[in-house]
């Protein structure tokens, strides 16, 4: 029996996270993850056991990715605007990396790990940086800087913006008859369309 190395169960655990989330290939065979990692198929058995169990060491690095550093943004003592874009370019990083891990997520978090209390989002309730930010965005809300209305829409209304373009993809672009290169390019203007939206000029804050 060979002993284990760090190294290649980090490969395999990263080519299959590629693998299902980056190419969408969420079915592929433990074959398929071995050739893509360059390794005998054995091995994934040997490190993992099964497909199931290395499945749920990639969810479990990828919700600990995705939580981990908006931890550390929304918590950091930048300024609001400059935080919310540092926000707003991880999270889109994240989706143009892994196009189809949010909205596995998504399902899987709300459909199975909360339910089974198998996530924990530091802390007890909401997230101790996510109610700093919520803070934040009331104090900014009252300070006249955006449009005053309750917290949680501010970051509801982000999220949402963030987020559909990508997991909607291939059926907007069959809707609007738009090109992989096309969309693209629409999907890199959406930081720039999501801050106007979320911080219009201070003369339409009160039209």
């Amino acid at each position: 029996m060979p002993v284990k190395d760090c190294q290649t169960k980090k490969l395999i655990i990263d080519t299959a996270m590629r693998v299902f989330f980056a190419e969408g290939r969420i079915y592929a065979t433990t074959q398929e993850i071995a050739d893509a990692a360059g390794v005998n198929r054995t091995l994934i058995n040997y490190y993992f056991r099964s497909k199931k169990m290395l499945f749920n060491q990639v969810v479990k690095k990828a919700i600990k990715e995705f939580i981990g550093n908006t931890d550390v943004i929304l918590s950091s003592d930048l300024p609001f605007r400059e935080k919310t874009e540092k926000y707003i370019d991880d999270f889109i990083d994240k989706l143009m990396k892994y196009p189809y891990l949010e909205s596995y997520l998504t399902v899987d978090i709300i459909q199975h790990r909360l339910k089974k209390k198998d996530i924990v989002l530091s802390g007890e309730g909401q997230p101790t940086p996510l109610k700093q930010f919520l803070k934040e965005i009331q104090k900014e809300m009252e300070d006249g800087n955006i449009p005053g209305t309750k917290p949680v829409h501010f970051m509801l209304n982000m999220v949402s913006l963030l987020i559909y373009p990508h997991i909607m993809k291939p059926l907007q672009m069959k809707l609007l008859d738009l090109s992989e290169t096309e969309y693209q390019k629409i999907l890199s203007e959406r930081k720039q369309i999501i801050l106007n939206i979320l911080f219009p000029e201070k003369t339409l804050i009160h039209n």
